[in-house]
């Protein structure tokens, strides 16, 4: 059993050392892909007055300073697209199946990456958060159309070595031939293991449990987010509703 994998834990402070990121980067390249068509790309961010301004899309205090590494992992089928002979009809590198298997790829690409540099000593952390504002991200980028910032990494050598948390139990998220049955009894029993691991890690101690996460995202900020339905039209993704 892989007992690095099982005891994974998000870093977010890192030193100041040497890493062989292009290791990494050719990691992510040798990842599996959907119909071997590869269809994400690999931003390594490292011009300061760039990764400034993707962190204030972020919000995050990872981010700041010489802090890590930052990747960006693109949904990219305007590669295919381009391809393809002149007038084609390019159908399908435009609807969902196309950019759910770019999201596939940039995805697995993405913990496959972290995987390893967690193998190799390294740690790091995705950043969801940069979808707070895609369309700043497209810009800031240069992206094409037919391409979409699904998610950020920083990677780079621990600084911290915080307490895993604990994960949802087996019998909630894992099911045998069908949908998992779990109880209100194993909910309640998880949210007391969250409450205790929020009320004893040593940053950012607070009063916290599953559910109290789970209903306070009811009301989070979405930022720009529900636009991305639109913006992904305005990349030229072809996704209808019905």
């Amino acid at each position: 059993m892989d007992t690095i994998a099982l005891n994974h834990r998000s870093i977010r402070r890192f030193k100041a050392a040497s890493v062989d990121y292009q290791a990494l980067e050719d990691v992510a390249r040798a990842t599996a892909s959907s119909e071997f068509l590869q269809s994400f790309t690999l931003i390594r961010v490292t011009d300061k007055a760039l990764r400034e301004q993707i962190a204030a899309i972020s919000g995050s205090a990872v981010l700041q300073g010489d802090n890590g590494e930052l990747f960006v992992f693109v949904v990219d089928c305007a590669r295919d697209i381009a391809l393809a002979p002149t007038g084609s009809d390019v159908h399908n590198f435009t609807n969902w199946n196309a950019f759910l298997a770019g999201c596939f790829d940039a995805t697995l690409a993405a913990q496959n990456v972290l995987a390893c540099a967690e193998r190799s000593g390294l740690g790091g952390v995705f950043l969801g958060s940069i979808l707070n504002d895609p369309q700043r991200m497209i810009d800031l980028l240069h992206l094409p159309r037919h391409t979409f910032p699904l998610l950020g990494l920083m990677v780079g050598v621990p600084d911290e070595a915080p307490q895993p948390k604990p994960r949802l139990p087996r019998a909630l998220t894992v099911g045998e031939n069908g949908y998992p049955q779990g109880d209100v009894a194993q909910v309640r029993a998880y949210d007391t293991a969250v409450a205790h691991y929020y009320a004893n890690r040593g940053a950012d101690a607070r009063d916290e449990s599953f559910t109290s996460l789970v209903q306070r995202h009811l009301t989070a900020a979405v930022h720009h987010r529900d636009e991305i339905g639109a913006i992904l039209a305005r990349q030229g993704f072809v996704l209808p509703q019905d």
